[in-house]
């Protein structure tokens, strides 16, 4: 292995390390200096291993095999050491390194347009043309991975999709070994002039492929969580309804009392005067066992959050689950309405949902919402529940709806909880679910 080669080789990783490195971070299990240092060292030294090897094999499938192999080595490190599955690391790792191979591809077709023919080996134009190469594409895969890669997989980490989507790249790897690398393809069959256009193309459909991909896992998962908002927001809309047809029955039965209670007190008066004492006391048993005003359940002086709270009431009492509700608001809090409202709409709903799939009847929903200080909201919703709650592995909670999708609702939560410098806290056992929510309204956090 020549010296330029191994610079060659260093010039092909280093990219993919430092690509890794500032994307997912903040994903690193133990973010510690020497654990970092070690992963990169044994990034390192798989490659230059690998292309030691690489370098003895002749047939182009030998090669291929090799490639895929120290490839899977570098998905075990980086699968160790971040939060991802093995799926996810097999995908994120395998479109760096075609990433790293269409800078080589373009290297040799530069190479190639400057002299009129491909180089024979390692020669050290190449290193310096895959120098400059890796420096004007590296910003275009560093957008491809913030914009696309990474929220893709914060969107739907959990989908059983990623357990299978890894097949392309791995496909668009052995393509590649086998028949367009330049040092393994003998483009003594083809046109000089096939080379021309051969690298563009080849990154073109690549990474459009992985593009379009990332792009659609994007939107379902949006979709899913415009979906989910749009449902809270339904509901929302019909606890206000509620509330304001509950409120306007109230006030036509106040003013029929109103307008009758004028003659009560004539008969009465009458019935005095005349000092018939029988009839006044049966008219007085009579008036009493008319229907009096229902007593309004009150839970708070804040009207949205009292509407809310009564629909999921009520709601729980047709689903025959007992539900206690202890809240201390004021009538203006310092958290927007509309968050306290979505906080207490996903948890009632996700507590509600699991008390409707128990089989056994002892169902029950206990929440307390108190502002322990003009800036301090405190909230605590425990529900019964049977069954095994599912985290995926990076300890986000699974939606029991959809299969493998993480649980969009307690996103929105933990969302509002860190706008709001919250801490969060959840507890599942004795078959009892608790979410411990502590807010500051003293200001949302600045983004």
């Amino acid at each position: 292995m020549t010296g330029v080669y191994m610079v060659n080789g260093l010039l092909f990783v280093i990219p993919c390390i430092l690509l890794l490195y500032l994307i997912f971070r903040d994903q690193i299990k133990i973010p510690r200096l020497l654990v970092i240092f070690a992963s990169v060292a044994m990034f390192l030294m798989v490659h230059l291993l690998s292309s030691r090897v690489y370098l003895m094999v002749d047939t182009p499938l030998e090669k291929t095999f090799v490639s895929i192999v120290s490839q899977f080595a570098g998905v075990f490190i980086f699968s160790t050491v971040s939060s991802y599955t093995f799926g996810q690391s097999l995908f994120i790792i395998t479109v760096v390194k075609n990433y790293s191979e269409n800078v080589r591809l373009f290297s040799y077709q530069i190479y190639f347009l400057s002299t009129g023919r491909l180089p024979e080996g390692s020669v050290s134009a190449i290193s310096c043309i895959m120098a400059a190469v890796s420096l004007a594409l590296f910003p275009l895969i560093c957008w491809f991975y913030k914009k696309l890669m990474r929220p893709a997989l914060d969107y739907s980490r959990s989908l059983v999709i990623w357990k299978l989507i890894w097949v392309i790249p791995i496909s668009n790897t052995i393509i590649y070994t086998m028949n367009i690398a330049p040092d393994t393809t003998n483009y003594s069959y083809f046109p000089k002039e096939e080379f021309l256009v051969l690298p563009a193309l080849w990154c073109m459909m690549t990474f459009m492929t992985y593009g379009i991909f990332l792009r659609t896992v994007i939107a379902v998962s949006r979709n899913a969580e415009l979906q989910e908002k749009l449902h809270l927001t339904e509901v929302q809309i019909t606890a206000q309804q509620k509330y304001m047809e509950d409120l306007q029955m109230r006030i036509q039965e106040t003013r029929r009392y109103r307008h009758d209670i004028r003659h009560h007190f004539l008969v009465l008066g009458n019935l005095a005067k005349s000092k018939d004492l029988d009839g006044l006391q049966k008219y007085l048993e009579k008036i009493s066992a008319f229907s009096v005003l229902r007593p309004t359940e009150i839970f708070c002086e804040n009207t949205a959050v009292n509407a809310l709270l009564g629909y999921y009431k009520e709601k729980a009492e047709k689903e025959q689950i007992k539900m206690t509700l202890q809240v201390s608001l004021f009538e203006k809090i310092p958290i927007a309405d509309t968050e306290v409202c979505i906080i207490l709409g996903n948890l009632l709903e996700n507590a509600i949902e699991a008390c409707r799939r128990m089989e056994s009847q002892d169902r029950s929903i206990d929440l307390e919402l108190t502002m322990v200080s003009s800036t301090l909201l405190v909230l605590l919703v425990q529900n019964s529940y049977e069954g095994v709650v599912q985290r995926a592995q990076d300890g986000t909670f699974l939606s029991a709806k959809t299969k493998g999708r993480k649980g969009i609702g307690l996103s929105s939560v933990l969302d509002i909880t860190e706008r709001y410098n919250g801490v969060s806290r959840f507890e599942y056992k004795d078959q009892i679910f608790k979410v411990s929510l502590l807010l500051n309204g003293g200001g949302p956090k600045e983004w």
